[in-house]
């Protein structure tokens, strides 16, 4: 097993380099965020890797920090990710943003990732979730669908807006901490209040 690699770096491209290693040289898959963080070309590099080998082909994977290279291969582990998935996946985020929305179990924000769908993302919430926090009944995946139709329709008037999804789920747990009936009109103006 491939653990590390250290050489210069020969090419680099957002989702691909080479490093040279002893006069050999290796194709890395990266993400965009190891690739915004390394050095130019012609600079020696020392990266954490992952050798990924199927029936039909070898990979070797690299990245800079060790919560990326951890997140990758607790993506890998889940039914139906595989690691050009959760490369792209990876890409699409910071590894903290990525844990945040996993954290946060609400579907839609990790569907707004590319190549992910709702089932997918109930699979990613309900497989890697525990691995960050205990899991409650309550702390299951949220879906737009689980909302009254006055907050779903405020969720996506506020989201047009430009807030997120998260920022507005926390003010909606603080408006129906309140028992009130509201009206969609009424919530997206007590929403706008509370994150403005």
């Amino acid at each position: 097993m491939i653990v590390t690699i250290r050489g210069k770096l020969m090419k680099k491209e957002p989702a691909r380099i080479i490093i040279e290693v002893g006069g050999l040289g290796y194709a890395c898959n990266i993400s965009t965020n190891t690739y915004d963080q390394l050095h130019g070309i012609g600079h020696e590099v020392s990266l954490l890797t992952h050798f990924h080998v199927t029936d039909n082909n070898q990979s070797l994977f690299a990245f800079l920090e060790e919560t990326e290279r951890e997140l990758f291969l607790m993506l890998i582990g889940v039914s139906g990710i595989g690691p050009k998935t959760a490369i792209i996946l990876l890409s699409a985020v910071t590894p903290n943003e990525f844990k945040r929305r996993l954290i946060a179990g609400e579907v839609s924000m990790l569907t707004a990732l590319p190549g992910i769908g709702p089932k997918t993302a109930r699979r990613i919430i309900v497989e890697l979730k525990d691995k960050f926090v205990k899991l409650t009944p309550d702390d299951l995946p949220k879906e737009d669908d689980d909302m009254a139709p006055e907050f779903s329709d405020a969720c996506d008037a506020l989201q047009a807006l430009g807030f997120q999804v998260l920022d507005i789920q926390k003010a909606f747990g603080k408006i129906q901490k309140g028992g009130q009936n509201m009206g969609t009109e009424e919530i997206v103006k007590t929403v706008l209040a509370k994150l403005q």
